[in-house]
């Protein structure tokens, strides 16, 4: 497994986030109005935004698997970046 030299662009950064928040929405919906065709394509829809850069410079099964996650994950920790900006800026 190789490591990772240089950090994301902007732009992966700006998918992965978009990508998590219909991934995120779309299971929020699902729960509470149960399972609908267009949650279920939006749910496909964002995995599949998310896992095609991740596949297009995987090496093997795991690092595609891992990067995926990864992927997921990173869009996750912009969206709650994004909130505890704006709540410390109301503070600061």
């Amino acid at each position: 497994m190789r490591k990772k030299t240089k950090n994301q662009s902007p732009k992966i950064r700006a998918l992965n986030a978009i990508y998590a928040s219909v991934l995120l929405f779309s299971v929020i919906y699902i729960l509470v109005a149960g399972v609908k065709a267009v949650a279920l394509g939006a749910i496909a829809v964002s995995l599949v935004g998310a896992a095609t850069p991740v596949v297009l410079a995987g090496e093997g099964v795991f690092d595609i698997l891992s990067g995926i996650l990864e992927a997921i994950f990173s869009g996750f920790m912009v969206i709650i970046e994004g909130i505890a900006d704006i709540i410390s800026g109301f503070f600061g």
